[in-house]
């Protein structure tokens, strides 16, 4: 790495501040109100990224990844409202996040072709080994006679849907390899634009200390925070383009970096807010269709924790519309509460707004367990919420105790596309993803709803845990 960086110090040039606007994680194209006047939103990006234009006309406007999935809106869309609002801002420079990829590759390209900006990655390949999508590996843009290297990288691709057309190279090898293409070149800054967790960025700071900046994803949903490895910074916005962060880059002196809220404080341009305002209204009247009562609060982040009403919920409805033997899904799959009430079909959407296709297949009883012990039983466990069978945890042991399934016996079991790619091992694919039956996760839930009227599940001790007390 001493090698590394005294042949990066040639990098160092002297010129006129840089200009740069960064926000990520932009799922939703008009405000959240989850906040007083809501906060986030296009119209009000748009309005800052038109000062910072005034005040310096070769300001760079950076997306950091994520604006395909996550919430609700983003379910209901995929994305695909987002384009023209990019276009209108304009936003110049695009990292992946992982959420890019929820709804597959030929998606997102296709969301990539109607989008000016350029995309860019530096650890994302395909699977010959090759920059995914032949896109850039590094981008070179001169600002006011500055010459800054941007390297993006995206992690944590194991928690979208697998394609073998993108896999996640090693994220510090990756930027080595950069640096080694560039090596006889010349940069005033050198920025990264990242997709990583704190840790790992703390981690890429202290291999490569000729970074000046580093721009990454969320930390905190309604908080901005910028951490610093000695005196380069590492700036995160505000989740759900709750915030950008503006930053002007000098030769001379350190980065100077103001957070601005996208909050009520921020007038909104008026052709995006009339957007904002369109796209609010037709989401609201799809979303709310009331499909039954509920009669109890459903807790999503129970899901992680143990047995929850959501999660029996849930997977009943999968089993039923399927007649299956099992159904399961991952915990972190049911996303937000739902209080009791009108169920309606904003309710099936919050719970599941991801839009995972079904998929049944034929396995095992052992391939079932092997399942849930490679999910539940690893470092980073992962609980999963089952329908058609009970089984215990003893974290004493670290050990699952099946009681009702045989290991050579044959079932049908129904999963989400998501939680299909981990699947190991099964006899055979009766409905698969790209099949007609199979229907998103969420439509499952709105046709059971329907059924039942009265939505009432217990706990029924599906999952028992036994602590280490």
């Amino acid at each position: 790495m001493f090698k590394l960086f005294f042949l990066l110090s040639p990098f160092i040039l002297f010129a006129q501040n840089a200009q740069i606007i960064y926000f990520t994680d932009a799922h939703q194209l008009y405000e959240l109100d989850d906040i007083e006047d809501g906060r986030g939103g296009v119209a009000r990006l748009k309005t800052v990224v038109d000062i910072a234009k005034k005040e310096n006309n070769e300001t760079l406007t950076i997306h950091g990844g994520d604006f395909v999935g996550g919430v609700l809106y983003g379910g209901i869309y995929k994305g695909n409202h987002m384009p023209i609002a990019f276009n209108q801002i304009p936003v110049d420079i695009f990292n992946f996040g992982q959420h890019e990829f929820d709804y597959g590759v030929d998606h997102l390209i296709t969301l990539i072709n109607q989008i000016k900006g350029t995309f860019f990655t530096s650890n994302l390949v395909d699977d010959k080994g090759n920059s995914f999508h032949q896109l850039p590996t590094y981008l070179i843009k001169k600002i006011n006679n500055q010459t800054i290297l941007f390297i993006g990288l995206t992690d944590q691709m194991q928690t979208t849907k697998k394609d073998s057309r993108v896999q996640q190279s090693d994220l510090f090898l990756s930027v080595e390899k950069v640096f080694k293409q560039v090596k006889n070149q010349l940069f005033n800054q050198i920025v990264v634009i990242s997709q990583m967790d704190l840790a790992k960025n703390r981690e890429l700071l202290k291999r490569f200390p000729a970074i000046n900046l580093v721009l990454t994803e969320e930390v905190d949903e309604y908080n901005s925070q910028i951490n610093y490895v000695g005196k380069t910074p590492i700036i995160a916005t505000a989740g759900n383009m709750s915030s950008v962060a503006k930053i002007n880059l000098s030769s001379h002196n350190l980065p100077q970096i103001e957070i601005i809220p996208l909050d009520k404080n921020t007038i909104k341009d008026k052709v995006l807010a009339k957007l904002e305002a369109q796209e609010k209204n037709n989401v609201e009247k799809e979303l709310n269709q009331k499909l039954a009562v509920l009669e109890v609060d459903l807790d999503a982040f129970q899901s992680l924790k143990t047995e929850s009403l959501a999660g029996n919920f849930v997977t009943d409805a999968m089993r039923d519309y399927y007649k299956t033997d099992l159904a399961l899904i991952d915990g972190s799959g049911i996303r937000k509460n739902v209080e009791k009430g009108d169920f309606t079909y904003k309710s099936a959407r919050t719970l599941l707004p991801f839009g995972n296709k079904m998929v049944v297949v034929e396995l095992n009883g052992k391939d079932f367990k092997a399942f849930l012990e490679q999910n539940i039983l690893s470092e980073k466990p992962k609980l999963i919420q089952v329908a058609g069978t009970k089984f215990i945890i003893n974290k004493k042991s670290n050990s699952i105790e099946f009681p009702h399934l045989e290991n050579e016996k044959k079932y049908t079991l129904v999963l989400n596309d998501y939680n299909f790619g981990k699947l190991k091992n099964y006899t055979r694919i009766l409905i698969g993803a790209e099949d007609e039956k199979s229907i998103e996760d969420y439509e499952v839930l709105k046709i059971y709803a329907e059924k039942q009227q009265i939505i009432n599940p217990k706990i029924e001790n599906r999952i028992t845990i036994i602590d280490y007390e």
